[in-house]
């Protein structure tokens, strides 16, 4: 029986059902263990069963999981890391050494929950290559990129990255130390338009380093442990981190967006702002300024220099994440398309 209060007990309910539909029986499986036997007697456990109504918004499932595998494969509890995958463990077993883990590194494992997720997952890069090739086609100009949210920035690279659409489409250079697969449905982006980036800036309130082992193994630690071709990539894609020349800001998102809107624009450049499954660990404050900053910048683009927030979030659509953007002058809010949260398909409109 859970001890769990309602809110709290749907996000991992939430969380479990999503995980056997995005293929992690395995987090689907913890996510219940958890809900099921989780009780107040560790700080961890009290501080997950007292969480906030904002509980679902905060990914909390997310945030206990990760925490877990953090530990495992920290080499800290090797029990516990005995009985994640590939070995397929029987519930009971496995509840009884995440009870010890907690037990033994309680702090730790209190202490992970403070930030939100930051999968920063890669294949994403399939939905921002295909709106991007769009605009490249239809201004025929360089593009400008700032991310919102970026963590480690390596969806800041996407035009860096080997991809593999189906039915024998494929972009990119074909030495890339990251190739993604992603079955791009309905009405193709022009994969012939001539795409350059001649900038690329991030922020993020806590960015993590491709070059650190400790921010490396935060990363790795939110991507699901049955899942390891999206370990795999995410490993290589932080290998491509490390050599490029741009670093991720520690800033406010608010903040960041104000002060980069408020940099004169150069013509003949493209601006384009995006963000990736960003926008629910943001608090209304600041989206109402990020809001603010856009209009405000927007009414002064032209078709010189055009501006653009295009993004990649849930909005409760019950098959994938939308994807939208915004495009200045004009301010016309369109809909690029559907996508899967992991990026393993795009539906194009």
């Amino acid at each position: 029986m859970t001890h769990m209060t309602p809110h709290v007990a749907d996000t991992f309910v939430f969380q479990a059902a999503a995980c056997r539909t995005l293929g992690s029986p395995f987090t689907a499986n913890l996510c219940e263990l958890l809900l099921s036997n989780l009780d107040e007697s560790s700080r961890f456990g009290a501080r997950i069963i007292g969480w906030p109504d904002s509980a679902r918004a905060d990914a909390l499932a997310l945030r206990a999981c990760g925490a877990l595998h953090w530990l495992a494969r920290s080499g800290k509890a090797r029990d516990l890391a005995a009985l994640y995958p590939p070995l397929e463990t029987r519930p009971d077993v496995l509840w009884e050494a995440v009870k010890t883990a907690i037990d033994r590194h309680d702090d730790a494992l209190h202490d992970f929950l403070d930030s939100p997720p930051q999968t920063n997952e890669v294949s994403r890069s399939s939905a921002l290559l295909g709106m991007t090739l769009k605009f490249a086609q239809r201004w025929k100009m360089p593009l400008a990129l700032y991310e919102i949210g970026a963590s480690a920035g390596l969806n800041l690279a996407f035009d860096n990255y080997r991809y593999r659409l189906g039915e024998d489409r494929e972009w990119g250079k074909s030495d890339a130390l990251v190739e993604i697969e992603s079955q791009w449905r309905g009405p193709l982006p022009p994969l012939e338009a001539e795409l350059e980036v001649v900038s690329r800036a991030g922020c993020d309130r806590n960015p993590l380093d491709p070059h650190e082992p400790q921010s490396i193994e935060r990363l790795l630690a939110y991507i699901w442990p049955d899942q390891r071709e999206r370990i795999e990539r995410i490993s290589a894609a932080l290998m491509a981190a490390a050599s490029m020349p741009y670093v991720v800001d520690r800033a406010d998102a608010a903040d960041w967006v104000e002060a980069r809107l408020a940099e004169s624009p150069t013509e003949g450049v493209v601006r384009v702002f995006f963000h990736t499954i960003v926008w629910q660990y943001l608090s209304e404050d600041t989206k109402d300024r990020i809001m603010a900053a856009f209009e405000v910048a927007g009414a002064a683009a032209t078709e010189e220099t055009p501006l653009i927030w295009m993004y990649m979030e849930a909005e409760d659509h019950p098959a994938g994440a939308v994807l939208k953007q915004t495009v200045w002058p004009g301010g016309k809010i369109e809909t690029a398309g559907l996508a899967d949260y992991h990026g393993r398909w795009v539906d194009w409109v």
